[in-house]
């Protein structure tokens, strides 16, 4: 098996790189844990999830037939935990009130469109609308608040920057989804791998960007 492993990410660099650098923020939190605040712990549990779910994933591309369902499974857990990220994150009553009820309903729809043979174009949208809504309010707090006494050494300016990237490079991607999972009798190979790709390079930019922010996390208690 692992032999099989070596040449898969030998084929796939891309997804090679991805799954190292899902853990790049997690190995940062570990040198930087006790500056951590509670939502800059919730981001290491999105990226520790994250690991742990491409780990998985790994495993069932050598031993089951699909791991597709993975892929509808993957939302529902990071719109939970974004959500945590940015309800901690913002101290006002009335934006917590939309980041509460927003993540519910988010994953209330989630877990009903749920489908576990098929990519759910569906769900993976609903993700990166509440992620972006969840990175323009955080903004807007930065930018009437002025809590932040630097920026740039902010852990949430970088992750929610990120985020923001991340989700609206994404949605459109996404959006297809369904046409471009279809298979390659469908689909041609260098249709599926251009889009794969960029979002793996979108998810890389994220997880190094989350990191440098996670790095700067000495600065969050006394800059917020």
């Amino acid at each position: 098996m692992l032999g099989r492993l070596l040449n898969y990410f030998a084929a796939y660099p891309i997804d090679f790189a991805t799954y190292l650098f899902s853990s790049l923020p997690v190995i940062v939190s570990l040198l930087k844990s006790k500056y951590l605040i509670s939502s800059s712990k919730f981001i290491v549990l999105f990226f520790t999830w994250f690991f742990l779910k491409e780990t998985y994933s790994l495993y069932l591309a050598f031993t089951a037939p699909s791991n597709l369902f993975l892929q509808n499974i993957e939302p529902i857990f990071e719109t939970i935990l974004c959500g945590l990220v940015f309800y901690y994150a913002i101290d006002k009553a009335l934006e917590r009130k939309i980041i509460s009820l927003g993540g519910t309903v988010c994953t209330l729809l989630l877990i009903y469109f749920y489908q576990s043979e098929a990519v759910s174009a569906l769900s993976l949208s609903i993700f990166r609308v509440y992620a972006i809504i969840l990175t323009l309010l955080y903004f807007n707090r930065l930018l009437t608040d002025m809590h932040a006494v630097s920026i740039m050494h902010h852990t949430l300016f970088w992750f929610s920057s990120s985020l923001l990237l991340y989700s609206a490079g994404t949605f459109f991607i996404v959006l297809f989804s369904e046409y471009w999972y279809q298979g390659m009798d469908k689909v041609p190979a260098a249709v599926f791998d251009q889009y794969w790709n960029a979002s793996q390079i979108l998810f890389i930019i994220f997880a190094v960007l989350s990191a440098v922010g996670l790095w700067m996390s000495k600065h969050d208690r006394r800059t917020i």
